[in-house]
């Protein structure tokens, strides 16, 4: 006789991400990687915060962009300096 309803899948929990990084990648391409994603982050926040002038919070997330900004900043910098374009002081 034919089961009416199967058995419940079972629970495979695996504890890999959703992403990779490669370890191999060099240093100078990683911080490229994360301008690009700050930038997104930037570009989403501001979209949001545009769309939503006056609404309660906005405060906030202008600070996240403020934050991401300075990131952003801090990020180029160690980029421009292991270029060699700058010396450390």
């Amino acid at each position: 006789m034919k089961k009416l309803v199967p058995d419940p899948p079972t629970a495979k929990t695996t504890s890999r991400s959703f992403y990779t990084i490669n370890n191999d990648m060099p240093s100078a391409e990683a911080l490229l990687y994360v301008i690009q994603l700050l930038r997104g982050i930037e570009d989403t926040l501001d979209e949001y915060i545009c769309g939503n002038v006056g609404e309660p919070g906005i405060g906030m997330l202008v600070n996240s962009v403020h934050n991401v900004q300075m990131g952003r900043a801090l990020t180029e910098l160690v980029l421009t300096r292991e270029a060699g374009d700058i010396s450390w002081h």
